[in-house]
């Protein structure tokens, strides 16, 4: 299945890069910066804008030292439930990575469109089996996975009955170091899994998702900031509102840029055609009845002649009439 569908939005095979603005936790834990944060995405040009909804107990021990930083910036079921609506009134798409159970269960009570599974869950059976019951798209990063660990996923998704499954290369380093990222995975990845297939992309550079979607990316997800000075570890490399505007008019230009694939003459260079190509020309005065031939034939344009390709089969011919030097040869003018 190399389509599959979000909140009315195809994403796959022919359609356009679909983008997600990564908002993760750099709303702070304000409602209001989220808030914000929809604005700046949906006034930027992209599809969906993407959070983390968790409840810390339920996914970090206490001793961890990552379970302060995330119970500082935890917004509740109740903000979320607000967001999403704000979403659904700003006219963008919002998605958000559950990393419980719990929180999988409330994301699908308030209508989320679709999933998306971190890399760190990549491997999370019970997690992954859990939502995919759910039958709603789902978005499986692959950051520190494997492509044992990408089919296993896959396999476990679609033995509860859900093929609505596309996948993120990724690289789990923040910020990801360009020359590390291997976007030649985004092609074998397509090859092999046979689904839509993009690009998580945790770095600052924007060269890199340009690459991405050169190679055929599905989708996109870039982290964005309000402002890169704001305390969080991901607003130093997360893009600003304006840049990610910029970005996203280069993935439209990068596909049409693109095309289809098919090697065809377009409509300019079909306008061209008569002017750049050449024909049999005649390259000095031709007497009726006498035989073509190397010494009195040329190739020059303009193309609306009898073209190159037919050369042996002139040679030899007769003239059916006087022909004047530059003048072009017709079928009409041999026997």
């Amino acid at each position: 299945m190399d389509t599959i569908e979000i909140n009315g939005k195809k994403i796959g095979s022919v359609n356009s890069t679909y983008f997600i603005a990564e908002a993760g936790l750099n709303h702070n834990g304000d409602i209001d910066i989220a808030k914000k944060m929809i604005d700046s995405a949906h006034n930027a040009g992209a599809d969906s804008i993407k959070f983390q909804t968790y409840k810390s107990e339920n996914f970090l021990s206490s001793s961890s030292q990552y379970f302060d930083f995330f119970k500082n910036v935890e917004l509740s079921f109740e903000n979320f439930k607000e967001i999403k609506n704000y979403a659904d009134d700003t006219g963008i798409t919002f998605l958000s990575t559950p990393f419980d159970f719990e929180s999988a269960n409330f994301l699908k009570k308030i209508g989320v469109s679709a999933f998306k599974i971190a890399s760190s869950d990549l491997t999370n059976i019970p997690l992954i089996e859990h939502i995919a019951k759910m039958n709603l798209p789902m978005i499986i990063s692959t950051g520190i996975g494997t492509m044992d660990e990408i089919e296993q996923s896959l396999e476990v998704c679609r033995s509860v009955g859900n093929n609505k499954i596309s996948i993120l290369h990724c690289v789990a380093d923040y910020p990801a170091n360009p020359e590390e990222t291997n976007l030649d995975a985004i092609i074998m990845m397509k090859e092999k899994f046979q689904v839509p297939i993009g690009y998580s992309d945790n770095g600052e550079s924007t060269i890199v998702d340009e690459i991405a979607v050169s190679l055929g990316a599905d989708i996109i997800e870039k982290h964005f900031t309000l402002d890169k000075n704001m305390q969080g570890p991901d607003h130093s490399f997360s893009i600003l509102p304006d840049d990610m505007k910029q970005l996203i008019t280069k993935f439209r230009l990068i596909e049409k840029i693109k095309g289809d694939g098919n090697k065809i003459p377009n409509k300019s260079e079909s306008n061209n055609k008569i002017a750049v190509r050449k024909s049999i020309t005649c390259s000095k005065f031709i007497q009726n009845g006498d035989l073509l031939s190397t010494e009195n034939l040329a190739l020059k344009r303009p193309g609306n002649g009898i073209e190159p390709k037919f050369w042996n089969k002139i040679i030899g011919k007769k003239a059916t009439r006087d022909i004047e030097s530059d003048e072009l040869i017709n079928w009409d003018d041999i026997s």
